[in-house]
Parts: structure tokens; C-alpha cells; sequence
């Protein structure tokens, strides 16, 4: 059975072997890290099921927040332009300061935010999204730049102990998967 989300993964698959800090000029390869990064974050919504205590009803949207400097500026707008997860929209939001996370199902957590996380408060029915160009703190999916390339790690005992179901086809790209 063909999903419409493969086409997207493939093209997300491509742009993570291309992209890398060293592909290109100065500045090009930060931009091609963070479009890569952008379409990743799209797609995770389509392969994450959120408890249905998480979801705010049927038509909500899909919530996209950045929380913290925000290094993906219009790219990750691109990316989301018109894409679906799971019947609904996806919609990007940007937290200034502390804010409550009640209209975000995927937090990525930028550089300055972790205070800003902790003071949110619970991150159950939340993909908590993290990256290693921001923190080395880790995330339930924590981006890398792995030999060149665009990756991720994924703890799927956080994303468990939040309510997440995490899809096997997402977990099989992971560079590594904490299962305890």
C-alpha cells in the first residue's frame, strides 16, 4: 500500500545525504543543514501518533512550534506550506519567552530555550525535537550532522513515557534508538 507521506520521506532521505556543513560556501552549508532539518521536522507529524488526551479535536491543527533562536526563518514556513499529518494541517508557531506549549504537538527546542521548556511545564502528549547545533541536551529526536549528513537519534523511552507512538518506518532511519 503506497502512503502519501513516502514521497516526502524520500525526498527528506535525499536531502539528508546531500546536506552537511561543508556543502558549500561559507553560510550555504547552514542553509542546506536547516532546509533538511526543516522538511525533517515537517514529516515527523506524519510518522508520530499523539495520545487522544493530546489532541485538541478533530480539526486542529498539526502545531509546529520553535521555541528559543530560531534558525530555520522561512524554510521551515516553506515546508509546511500546505502539507497534512494525519487529516489536519500543519501549522508553524513561534514562542517568544516562556509560553505554554498547549498549541504545540512538535517543540523543537532551539539555542536558549531549555529554560523556556522547563518552565512550560509538562511535555506529555509533545514531540520534544532537539539538536546538536543548539544543545547537547537530547531531545525524544535529537539532530546530528553525522559524516556529512543530516541525522537523527531518537529515545523512544521518552517519546513512550510523553504518550508518543513513534512509527517502526521513522525509528529504521535513526542513527540510534534508545529503547530503556
Amino acid at each position: 500500500m503506497r502512503t502519501p507521506e513516502r514521497p516526502f520521506l524520500v525526498a527528506a532521505i535525499v536531502l539528508g545525504v546531500l546536506a552537511g556543513p561543508s556543502a558549500g560556501p561559507a553560510g550555504a552549508g547552514d542553509d542546506l543543514e536547516y532546509g533538511v532539518k526543516a522538511v525533517y521536522l515537517v514529516r515527523f507529524a506524519a510518522f508520530v501518533e499523539w495520545p487522544a488526551a493530546a489532541r485538541r479535536g478533530a480539526d486542529a491543527p498539526v502545531g509546529l512550534c520553535v521555541i528559543g533562536q530560531d534558525p530555520f526563518g522561512p524554510r521551515l514556513d516553506a515546508a509546511a506550506r500546505g502539507q497534512r499529518a494525519h487529516g489536519r494541517p500543519l501549522v508553524v508557531r513561534r514562542l517568544a519567552g516562556p509560553a505554554p506549549l498547549d498549541a504545540c504537538d512538535i517543540v523543537y527546542v532551539g539555542r536558549g530555550a531549555e529554560p523556556m521548556l522547563r518552565e512550560a511545564g509538562d511535555p506529555s502528549g509533545r514531540l520534544i525535537v532537539t539538536d546538536a547545533a543548539a544543545s547537547s541536551r537530547r531531545g525524544m529526536i535529537h539532530f546530528v550532522v553525522a559524516e556529512g549528513r543530516v541525522r537523527f537519534h531518537i529515545d523512544l523511552r521518552a517519546a513512550s513515557g510523553a504518550g508518543l507512538t513513534i512509527s517502526s518506518r521513522l525509528l529504521n532511519l535513526a542513527l540510534s534508538v534508545q529503547r530503556r
